[in-house]
Order: C-alpha cells, then structure tokens, then sequence
C-alpha cells in the first residue's frame, strides 16, 4: 500500500518506519525542516529504542517532501500524527492539526479516487466529526463517506518502546466515517502488527472518548497502587510488592501498572486525565475518580520532599538517580524527578544528579542549577540521602557496597521501587515505597510468610520465605 505519513516526530517517524520496514512504500511530510534535512541526508533526528537501524533497512521504501499534495496525490491513506498540545483549560488545541489538514485539502480535492485521512492525534470528543470532517468537506466541495474517509486511529505505545508496541500492540482502535474506510485501515494494519490483537472498529466520536479514558483508567491504576503503598509503609508486616501481585493475578484486575513507586508523568497521562475532566464537564457530567487520580499523583513529590528533610537539613547533599519520567527515554515531561530536584534546590539543598540519557534535558529544564554527573557513583559523593528514583534497568546492576563507599555519613537511601529490597546494606539507613522498614535499614517481613516476588529485573515472580522479622512480631 502507498501511504503518506504527515508529522514525523517520535510516534509519526516511528509508525512509518514500521510501516516500510513491513514493504509499504511510505512518503514523510514534516514542517521542521531540520527533521527533513536529517532524514533526506540519512541520519535520525528522534531518540527511540531501534529506530536508527529500523530506518536504515527499509530507506529504499521511503521517500521525504516537503510538498503535501504530492504525498497525497500517491498515497491511498495519509496518516495525521502532529502535535495537539493541552491549552489553558486542559483541553487539547487543534491549530495543529487543522494546519494539515488546510494543507493536503488541495491534494485531496484534485484526486480523482478515495483517499483516507487517518489521523492517530489525540483529540476531544466529536472533535473528528464535528470539527474536522467539515473542514475537509469545505476545503474540498467533497463529501465524507463517498470522496473520502476520516479515521481517528490512535496509538497505545510508550515512549522508549514505541517500535515493539506499535508491532505489537493489545488492541487496535479504529473510529471511522464509514465501513470502507474502516476496513482500509484493518488491512493496513493486519499486514503490519506481529500479533493478533483485538481490533476495535466504532464511529469516530466513540473512538476519541475511548483513547481518552483508556488512558485515565491506567492512570487510576497507577494511583491506586501508590496510595496502597503509603498505606503499607504505615502497617507493620505489610508489603506493597506482594498485596498488588496478588491483586493483579485477578483477570479483572490485572498486573501492568499495578506497581506502587513514582506517579505518572510524560506527555500524555497527565493532560489526558485534564482532558477527560474537561471533556465531562462540556457534556454537563461530573468526572469525580479523575481529579482524585491526579490529586494522588500530585502528592507523591510532597511526600519524596518529606522523606529527604526529616533526614537531611537544607544545605545538605541529595544524590537523584533516574530523571526521566520513565526508563528508556530523555523525556522529562511532567517527571517527578525533575520536580523533585525543582523543590529541593528551593528549599537550598546541594542536589547531585544522575541519569541515563535524560541530563541535557533537565540541565535546560532547571537553568543549570544542581550538579550533574555522568556516572552514577560520582552522582552520591558525599551525600547524606541518596533517592533510586526512575526505575532505569542499569540501576539493577549497580554496586551497592561502592554506593555506600562514595555517599556522605550516615546516609539515607529512599528506594521509589524497591530495587535493593534484598540488598545487603552495611551504611544506609533504608526507607522504600510500600513497606515499613527496620530501624536498622533492614527490611520488615514476617519470615513466617511465603511470598511472591518479581526478581529485580520483572521476570516471572518467584517464591521465595522472607527472612527478616518486624520487631512487633518477635
């Protein structure tokens, strides 16, 4: 199929490099000429996990303009994935994406047969219908449903794994103007993924509330396993690991995401859940779990903030490792790291940092302020709390008798995700998310217990006997 891919950023270059690599002939458009000039000269302006060698096997399938008609003109669907950023209210712009769509009408009304404008933004409800297909309608004098089709198609991936989820993902979503263009769409995507997943096909207005509240149901998750995990640090013998693998054996529950540590940040959880409260007050409905989600994500930077000053007075040295909102990526878009670091160098505490691949973003983010390491060890010289924050895989494998050696007197290691729950600690003083702690920094089990544990790298949970007794239960 001959597709054309309007937006090449992090999803849109992704998408379409996949899209290629599977024997489509793909045509990118994109406005920033620096990302045309990269792609025309053969390098990759976007950071994602295999996306460079992605691209260099499948080049011979690609081509790059900077003219929109043209791409329209020798493609079957064009694919719409461009920036639709929240505005003051919460709720998501489409200067954007009306831009491209003023843009390829010419095109589009020149065609002589139909053409599918599939656009994978996420947009408010009735959006597409309302706004959207009238514009293409006025542009070109044609009639959605009979010249063209509109699909609203967006995508359920996660920066860092963008290419694996896209390829594999649990469920196709696909809101469409009619059954012909729906069904373009399916078979588009049927000879892409390498799975069998459950195609969704609805109308566009179900398929905008369905991106939406998709994703603040995950956010709910999130924030219904991190306040379980403040409640178990106040119980003796509780345990946040075990209560939520247990929770989410259940089928109607589930485990991913289900995992007490840091809250949610990035660029779509946090404005999607503004976006869903919004959209529920437009439609004259109260949406009342949302704003609860966001409050108990909202708190967890307060409570890492409370942690490191009942250890350490302002003036001290905090160690921060893992600034990105998540593993994999430099993103540091609503990452409570980054707020975190913000709040500590406030309150004038000395903050050394350290991250994979996220330090040039925050050095920008925070106007220079703080110390920036690019090795973890140098990042605790010296310092008197030490916080494991973004759970990055490398932090598994480091030395924690080294970590022990760099930091300050008598340190504190506050443990977002409990990497070294079984870790041997000689000089921390050990607190984590989700579980009470021994004075000593050892960890408070009822060694009576057969638990389930994922081992540090999230295999298959284990069973494994605790070995540490909570002084209450001696």
């Amino acid at each position: 199929m001959n597709l054309s891919c309007v937006g090449l950023g992090k999803l849109g270059l992704c998408s379409a490099a996949c899209f290629a690599g599977k024997g489509h002939h793909v045509i990118g458009v994109d406005s920033s000429a620096e990302h045309m000039e990269a792609l025309v000269s053969g390098r990759c302006p976007v950071d994602e996990t295999g996306l460079p060698a992605l691209l260099d096997g499948c080049r011979a399938r690609m081509e790059f303009t900077p003219d929109y008609g043209y791409a329209v003109q020798h493609s079957d669907i064009t694919l719409v994935t461009v920036p639709t950023p929240s505005d003051a209210n919460g709720r998501f712009s489409n200067a954007y994406v009306e831009a491209v769509l003023d843009r390829i009408a010419g095109g589009l009304k020149a065609k002589k047969t139909f053409h599918v404008v599939a656009l994978v933004s996420t947009v408010m409800p009735t959006t597409c219908e309302h706004v959207f297909v009238p514009i293409l309608e006025k542009l070109t004098g044609k009639v959605c449903g009979r010249d063209f089709g509109f699909v609203y198609n967006p995508e359920f991936v996660a920066l860092g794994s963008v290419i694996h989820d896209f390829l594999h993902p649990d469920m196709l979503l696909i809101g469409a103007s009619d059954e012909r263009s729906a069904q373009l769409c399916r078979e588009l995507y049927s000879s892409v993924v390498e799975n069998d997943p459950y195609y969704a096909v609805m109308n566009l207005t179900n398929a905008e509330i369905t991106k939406l509240s998709l994703n603040c149901y995950v956010t709910m998750k999130i924030s219904f396993a991190n306040e379980l995990a403040l409640i178990c640090e106040r119980i003796p013998g509780a345990d946040v690991d075990v209560v939520t693998t247990a929770v989410g054996a259940d089928t109607r529950v589930g485990r991913r995401y289900l995992k007490g540590g840091l809250g949610f940040g990035g660029p779509c959880f946090p404005r999607d859940n503004l976006a869903f409260q919004r959209c529920a007050e437009d439609a004259g409905a109260d949406a009342n779990l949302s704003p609860r989600v966001v409050k108990v994500n909202g708190e967890v930077v307060n409570r890492l903030f409370t942690m490191v000053s009942e250890h350490a007075l302002p003036g001290s040295t905090v160690a921060l490792l893992g600034l990105s909102y998540k593993p994999g990526t430099h993103i540091i878009e609503e990452s409570q790291s980054v707020m975190l670091a913000a709040q500590l160098l406030k309150a004038g505490y000395v903050v050394r940092m350290h991250d994979p691949k996220a330090l040039g973003s925050v050095r920008e983010a925070l106007q220079g302020r703080g110390v920036y390491c690019e090795d973890p060890y140098d990042a605790v010289s010296g310092a008197g709390v030490v916080v494991m924050l973004t759970n990055w895989p490398q932090y598994n494998d480091l030395d924690v008798a080294r970590l022990e050696e760099k930091s300050g007197a008598a340190p504190l290691l506050i443990d977002c995700w409990r990497i070294y729950r079984n870790a041997t600690l000689k000089k921390f003083t050990y607190r984590a998310f989700g579980m009470v702690t021994a004075p000593t920094g050892g960890i408070a089990h009822d060694s009576r217990t057969d638990i389930l544990y994922q081992d540090r790298r999230g295999r298959t949970p284990v069973l494994e006997r605790t070995s540490v007794q909570h002084p209450a239960l001696a």
